[in-house]
């Protein structure tokens, strides 16, 4: 019995897949052509479905690692520049008269008032501490200061060297400064350390993660031999803190936060199913366009070829449908006839072509020639923009430097020498009475004086120095690498020089001022401090060089 149903079974399948073969021998080639082609376009874009959401998720993967290692070395920049703050706090402070006198007569009080304490209630560390240079401790607000002692950027503190580093103390990371104390003048040897430490909190990483923008959590390793012995770089949203030798002491990390994550996944899942459906979409639409393309053309060229027709129906294509390709194979031996017309009518597009090759060519020369002429009128406009940027810094009656160009190398030539610790001079220069001068013999006596001073500044100064008109009959003479000796030798010969300018008017003088830069204040200071000495000059009855002092200032 089973193998009678077998047999039936099999029967009504044959017959099922003859009929079925039938009815698609007898379905019109255009409905064939485009069912065959939707099947063939979406067997082929499946792979590439496929690959198309792996790459896109291993995209969103690899864009979501780099924003974690981006956002972990904002982090650790930022916590740098925590301890580079930390470390200009503790010199504004340490640096100071008052405190290296007090840590000398050990006045606890002072110190207590006027660091401990302060620093602690205004600026919230959580340890401060002044230790002399035997490594005993003065004052402090910790309950336990031995450890302090034994460290070395401590050790290096009290022979003289400030610096600034990640400390780990009971379980704590902590943000450390330890600069030396000493006079403002750097004339004695450092009596003290002033030492300031904030822990790495919550609040602390609070505040890092709000600049960041993102949640940032702090895990202690209990066992650092498990920590990566190599450099502190952030690496996929971890960064391994050091403490100045390199010992590893904790980990950041930097995680996303809920809300990211799940946009992040929500949007994974929008772009798989659009891929999805306009790869469908695609396939779909391509068939049907390639098949309203084709049986269009189809019909333009069979209603071409019956007009071209004469008549001679003899020539016969066999062909069994009656659908277009049945109507072009009934034509297609009358197109046999048209050739000869065809070749003669491509002979005569071939000479309109060669016509039209040669109007390019033409054109193409003189092209050529338009092009030279535009590179000679861009050389020309990059050499008035040269001359244009030089005007922009130059003063245009001394042909100094003007003030903008001034304020600009004083700005560089300051942080030059924080960078490489070397020193920089600055002389203010003004023309005594000048305003007499000009009021009487004249604007154009004024302006030849105004240059003869500014030939002295530009023979006198040298290849890497700055010479600037400051403005009115003020001139500046920027002196890199100078120390403030060398530089009042310089003003010395500079008023000489002055002096001697052979004016057929009247004499000329000029009263100059002199400071050199301290490191750790604004560039504005430095040019504060030769204006206030060159003011000085000037009430000290003019045509001398002072040096700027803060007590006269």
């Amino acid at each position: 019995m089973q193998q009678r149903w077998r047999g039936v079974g099999k029967l009504y399948l044959r017959r099922w897949g003859w009929q079925a073969w039938r009815r698609w021998e007898r379905t019109p080639i255009g409905v064939r052509f485009a069912l065959t082609l939707t099947i063939v376009f979406i067997a082929l874009l499946t792979p590439w479905i496929c690959l198309s959401l792996l790459h896109l998720n291993s995209a969103l993967n690899a864009q979501a690692r780099l924003n974690q290692m981006r956002q972990a070395q904002v982090a650790e920049l930022i916590i740098e520049r925590e301890l580079l703050s930390i470390l200009r706090h503790g010199e504004d402070y340490s640096v100071w008269n008052n405190a290296r006198e007090a840590v000398l007569r050990r006045d606890l009080k002072w110190l207590r008032t006027n660091t401990m304490e302060w620093l602690t209630q205004h600026f919230y560390y959580d340890v401060v501490a002044v230790l002399r240079t035997d490594g005993s401790v003065l004052v402090s607000n910790a309950p336990d200061n031995r450890w302090l002692a034994n460290l070395p950027l401590i050790q290096d503190a009290l022979k003289g060297v400030g610096n600034a580093g990640l400390v780990r103390r009971n379980g704590a990371v902590y943000l450390l400064s330890a600069t030396p104390i000493c006079d403002e003048e750097w004339a004695h040897p450092p009596v003290g350390a002033l030492v300031l430490a904030k822990a790495l909190k919550r609040a602390q990483l609070d505040r890092i993660s709000e600049q960041i923008g993102n949640r940032v959590v702090l895990t202690l390793h209990a066992n650092t031999e498990n920590l990566v012995p190599s450099s502190a770089e952030a690496h996929g949203g971890v960064i391994v803190l050091r403490d100045p030798a390199g010992t590893p002491i904790a980990v950041l990390k930097v995680e996303s936060p809920l809300s990211e994550t799940l946009l992040t996944q929500a949007l994974k899942r929008a772009a798989q199913n659009y891929v999805v459906g306009i790869s469908i979409g695609i396939a779909l639409l391509a068939s049907l366009v390639l098949v309203w393309f084709l049986r269009a053309y189809i019909t333009r060229f069979l209603t071409a070829i019956q007009r071209l027709a004469s008549g001679d129906w003899n020539a016969r294509v066999p062909y069994a449908a009656r659908d277009e390709f049945g109507f072009l194979a009934r034509t297609f031996n009358m197109m046999a006839m048209q050739l000869q017309q065809a070749f003669e009518e491509q002979e005569r597009q071939r000479e309109e072509i060669q016509a039209q090759n040669e109007e390019l060519q033409m054109l193409y020369q003189q092209l050529q020639t338009a092009h030279q002429e535009l590179a000679q009128l861009n050389r020309e406009l990059t050499e008035a923009n040269q001359l244009l940027a030089q005007a922009a810094v130059t003063d245009g009656l001394t042909g100094l430097k003007n003030h903008r160009a001034f304020q600009e190398s004083l700005n560089s030539l300051v942080q030059m020498a924080e960078r490489h610790k070397q020193p920089l001079s600055l002389i203010m220069l003004d023309i005594d009475h000048f305003k007499e001068f000009n009021d009487r013999f004249g604007h154009p006596a004024g302006d030849e004086l105004l240059r003869q001073v500014a030939e002295v500044l530009r023979q006198s100064a040298r290849a890497y120095d700055v010479a600037a008109r400051y403005g009115g009959e003020e001139f500046a003479l920027l002196l890199p690498n100078t120390a403030l000796d060398q530089a009042v030798q310089v003003a010395e010969r500079l008023r000489s020089q002055i002096s001697a300018i052979q004016n057929p008017h009247a004499p000329v003088s000029a009263s100059l001022g002199v400071a050199s830069y301290r490191f750790g204040t604004a560039p504005a200071t430095l040019l504060y401090e030769a204006d206030a000495a060159l003011y000085r000059a000037k009430r000290n009855g003019r045509n001398q060089v002072c040096i700027y002092q803060p007590e006269a200032a």
